[in-house]
């Protein structure tokens, strides 16, 4: 019988315990893949993805590289939103006429499938949870380096009529340094986008901002006769900036008033 020495023995038992722990840390750790007809599966642990195709280890330690569009379409989503929780946030878009790839007249059904797939936005709350609540409140998104949450209005037929990003709340001390600073920001963000707007006023002294409301500033038009308004707001004992995307043509010297407590989204009906 050979011997080794204590110290060789060791190495080669932790070693070899290693290796067995690897593997079934990797058993425990992988998730069931299917292709994209769902008639075969497979287990492996995700690696990373490109957004094109996605690296998995299979439990016998091989490295495959799949096209995410030959995986099953939940496999696909879960790749995205694991994307979105690993990922730094990218920003949302708000060149358009409305926020990121969504379009007035969306269905509900048709808006929620956009902000799933879109990089752009995360929820803040479960799918279940979502059903019993509505969307207000329950998507956020990144603009000029600051989170905001989406909040929804909808037409009689249930079409997407406007859409509101809210900032986070400040204190009363913040308004004049830290909340304006996030104002000029979005200023000059939309005005990358869209051009001089059609009616400005100044940062709008925080004794303006009474009742709860959410003033526009700045407002602009779209090509195809939407409107977007920069705005301000009130919520309690806290302030705000806000974009408002609206179906609607706003006429000039109308800025309207908005509450800044968002009704709660009724959920849909069934």
């Amino acid at each position: 019988m050979t011997s080794f020495p204590l110290t060789t023995r060791i190495a080669t038992l932790t070693a070899f315990h290693m290796v067995l722990l690897g593997g079934m840390l990797l058993h425990a750790e992988g998730r069931s893949w299917r292709s994209m007809n769902g008639n075969q599966s497979f287990r492996a642990v995700f690696v990373s993805s490109n957004g094109v195709s996605v690296v998995l280890r299979t439990p016998d330690r091989r490295t495959v590289t799949v096209a995410l569009k030959n995986l099953h379409s939940s496999d696909r989503a879960w790749v995205r939103q694991h994307l979105k929780k690993t990922l730094p946030p990218a920003e949302a878009g708000v060149t358009g006429p409305c926020f990121d790839s969504l379009a007035y007249g969306d269905t509900r059904a048709t808006v929620e499938k956009k902000l799933r797939e879109s990089p752009a936005v995360s929820k803040t709350l479960d799918d279940q949870l979502i059903g019993r609540t509505g969307l207000n409140g329950i998507y956020r998104t990144t603009v000029a380096g600051e989170q905001f949450n989406l909040f929804f209005q909808w037409s009689g037929n249930d079409e997407l009529r406007e859409v509101t990003l809210r900032g986070e709340s400040s204190s009363s001390l913040d308004y004049d340094k830290g909340l304006r600073k996030r104002w000029q920001s979005l200023l000059s963000k939309l005005a990358r986008s869209h051009g001089s707007p059609v009616q400005a006023t100044r940062y709008p002294p925080r004794e303006e901002l009474t009742g709860g409301q959410l003033l526009g500033s700045h407002l602009w038009h779209t090509e195809n006769g939407h409107s977007i308004l920069l705005c301000t707001g009130q919520e309690k004992d806290k302030y705000l900036v806000a974009v408002r995307f609206s179906a609607d043509r706003i006429p000039p010297n109308v800025l309207p008033e908005l509450p800044a407590e968002t009704p709660a989204d009724p959920p849909p009906g069934p």
